[in-house]
């Protein structure tokens, strides 16, 4: 059964197309965020049409999507994201970082 406490973190990042570019921000960001935070991603597609929608769909825990039916772009797809974050702390960022530990 999931739980239902809240995660310390919601990571909210919207995307439009640039696939690649996302796969490599996911991936810098799971390998720097510490093991001991709790999260939740959520990622809000806004329309892409390079296959990010198709890759989503195969996305589980800790990620959720979004669809927007239009673009709404960044600061749009940021405050619905906002809406269902359930952590402690929002983080906003861009699909095209690569994050690195300090």
């Amino acid at each position: 059964m999931p739980s239902r406490t809240a995660p310390e973190f919601s990571i909210i990042v919207p995307l439009f197309n640039c696939l690649e570019l996302t796969r490599a921000m996911l991936a810098s960001l799971q390998a720097t965020l510490p093991r001991d935070a709790t999260h939740e991603i959520i990622l809000v597609d806004d329309g892409s049409t390079d296959g990010t929608r198709d890759w989503l769909r195969t996305l589980g825990a800790p990620f959720h999507v979004l669809l927007n039916e239009r673009n709404l772009g960044f600061a749009g797809a940021n405050d619905r994201a906002a809406r269902i974050a359930r952590g402690t702390h929002l983080l906003l960022l861009n699909n095209d970082l690569v994050l690195t530990r300090r």
